[in-house]
């Protein structure tokens, strides 16, 4: 059984080789019957494949996505990271046509480890809201009275 350094090391390894866009790497510290258990966009996933596959859209989408580890900690099996993902939509998304906008929010996961020191098992967690209002697929809430407020600035009441 890995150590929970060791375990830790892994996840941040992963966050770091999917920013340079090394896929191989989720051969390397996950099993091939991976499982993620996700949020409304994307509920489930069960392999390492489609895994590859919707992270290799999503670099397609933002080719200078970075995810940086901003609190990362474990215990026993599991390791819980929050990270800040941000990149330049370059290509489609979510049927988007790219807007060559800067875009950043969150995601939070809680990883499982197997015995033999390998990813097993993922729930994870990001800022869809964010995402779509940045992508403007949505209006985000308290659009309106930011927008009022900011025609009404440096108005006299």
């Amino acid at each position: 059984m890995a150590s929970v350094e060791q375990n830790i090391a892994a996840v941040r390894r992963l966050f770091d080789e999917i920013s340079a866009g090394n896929m191989g790497v989720v051969d390397e510290v996950m099993i091939p019957e991976f499982v993620t258990h996700g949020d409304a966009m994307f509920p489930f996933v069960r392999g390492t494949e489609p895994l590859k596959m919707g992270i290799g859209a999503f670099k397609k989408a933002f080719p200078d996505a970075r995810l940086s580890v901003e609190h990362i900690f474990g215990e026993g099996d599991k390791v819980i990271a929050r990270v800040q993902v941000r990149g330049t939509h370059r290509g489609e998304w979510l049927g988007v046509a790219p807007t060559n906008a800067e875009m950043a929010w969150t995601s939070s996961s809680i990883t499982r480890f197997n015995e033999a020191g390998k990813m097993a098992e993922r729930w994870v967690i990001e800022d869809e809201l964010a995402m779509l209002e940045q992508l403007g697929i949505i209006k985000g809430v308290g659009a309106d009275a930011r927008e009022a407020a900011k025609a009404g600035a440096g108005t006299s009441g």
